[in-house]
């Protein structure tokens, strides 16, 4: 157990190292995020936000002069359409043509969100936004050129044109390809704008090692920035038939990951505990690194691969005579995680993972969660989960008997998401 604590403490210290750096060769565009970039977390003044209001007034009239100086002939009428000057709305276009106005909130994950007085909160697809003119400056969090993964936080007025993302200050005007925008927020990046969650808890229909109705509980926290991802998840299930356990078994897990370019990364640690006393463990233990690639990271999919190194050590609750009650393996692993939104308000996931141990650890285990999520309403979702675990070649216990080698849950739970 000194162990796992040991490396949790590691991992959460390894999340919050963050570099934030931008390389250029053009000399002007470096003085443009010179003047742009500003400090994360970093909460304004007041005279802050007084210097900032009168840069927007100039920004606006320069903007406005400009806009009347371009040529008026083009091909879709409303993309001539400039919004008027208003400092009370954000205006946004949709691809289909349609303008909206009213409060731009945030883009996180390639997900817009926009408050609209008449509609309340929307929220769009990155790739569905055709245009977006704010009235005030934003925040601009961007990966660097080329697929790097080093970042800058920048903040100016902000215009989003086609493929491009237009940002504008006293001194100058900054154009960066919109593949490079990682998120958008109302204010400077705050720590908690990084983080997400949720929690859910449900009835399990399990049939393998035991037959009987669980009450299941889950978890899961996450961390993302342009540069790392880190979540952690944890499931238990427990039960009794009349007075007696019929099932109590639990397992977390952790990793921290940090974006080499723009789809390669290497896990840095991943850290996992698990107890099942009906399959004979009392408690496993283990760390691992490894390497991985994002196949697909869009707006509603994602999938990555991933393959690693570890160690795990594995105490058991009984043995046969002459046995050790506890064994260590280093091993190899491959897991993939595949996440796709196939309607606005239906989600599919799909994560496997396996090891190569040595024969006293299993030899060969396998964990795969399947889940449909079901949006209910705002927050709160309806989640099917079908799971399934597999050991090899289960230890046998003092009498003999040996565990079956697989275990399969049928979970229906309500979820919250955060």
């Amino acid at each position: 157990m000194r162990r796992l604590i040991l490396c949790w403490f590691l991992m959460a210290g390894l999340v919050f190292a963050e570099d934030a750096a931008l390389n250029t060769n053009d000399v002007e565009v470096a003085k443009a995020v010179e003047a742009m970039t500003v400090e994360e977390a970093k909460k304004p003044t007041a005279a802050d936000e007084a210097a900032e209001a009168v840069e927007v007034a100039e920004i606006v009239k320069r903007t406005e002069a400009e806009e009347e100086a371009k040529p008026k002939k083009v091909r879709d009428p409303w993309d001539a359409f400039y919004p008027p000057s208003d400092s009370g709305f954000d205006w946004i276009q949709l691809t289909s043509g349609e303008w909206l106005k009213g409060d731009f909130k945030v883009l996180y994950d390639y997900k817009l969100e926009f408050d609209s007085d008449e509609l309340d909160l929307l929220e769009f697809d990155f790739e569905d936004v055709k245009q977006l003119r704010t009235r005030q400056m934003k925040t601009v969090f961007m990966q660097g050129e080329g697929g790097r993964r080093d970042t800058d936080i920048l903040r100016g007025m902000l215009e989003i044109n086609g493929d491009e993302v237009i940002l504008r200050r006293s001194e100058q005007d900054l154009v960066i390809p919109r593949s490079r925008v990682i998120s958008i927020a109302d204010g400077r990046q705050r720590e908690r704008d990084y983080w997400s969650g949720m929690v859910s808890v449900g009835v399990n229909a399990r049939a393998g090692n035991t037959d009987t109705i669980d009450i299941t509980s889950m978890a899961n926290i996450k961390r993302r920035t342009a540069a790392t991802r880190f979540a952690a998840d944890y499931i238990s299930n427990y039960s009794e038939s009349g007075a007696d356990e019929t099932a109590n078994n639990q397992r977390l897990n952790g990793y921290y990951d940090r974006f080499l370019t723009a789809k390669f990364y290497w896990q840095v640690l991943s850290g996992e505990y698990f107890r099942d006393p009906f399959t004979n463990i009392d408690g496993q233990y283990s760390i691992s690194t490894g390497l991985g690639y994002d196949i697909i990271h869009t707006s509603k999919t994602e999938w990555l691969l991933g393959v690693g190194v570890g160690y795990q050590e594995q105490k058991f609750l009984s043995v046969e005579v002459g046995k050790e009650d506890s064994s260590t393996s280093p091993f190899g692993t491959f897991g993939t995680r595949f996440e796709h939104e196939v309607t606005g308000n239906l989600d599919f996931l799909y994560d496997y993972s396996m090891r190569i141990l040595n024969e006293d650890n299993g030899q060969y285990t396998h964990h795969m969660l399947t889940k449909l999520s079901f949006d209910v309403i705002k927050d709160l979702d309806l989640d099917v989960s079908i799971i399934w675990d597999r050991i090899e070649k289960p230890q046998a216990k003092t009498d003999g008997s040996v565990p079956e080698q697989d275990d399969y849950q049928l979970i229906v739970s309500l979820a919250y998401d955060f």
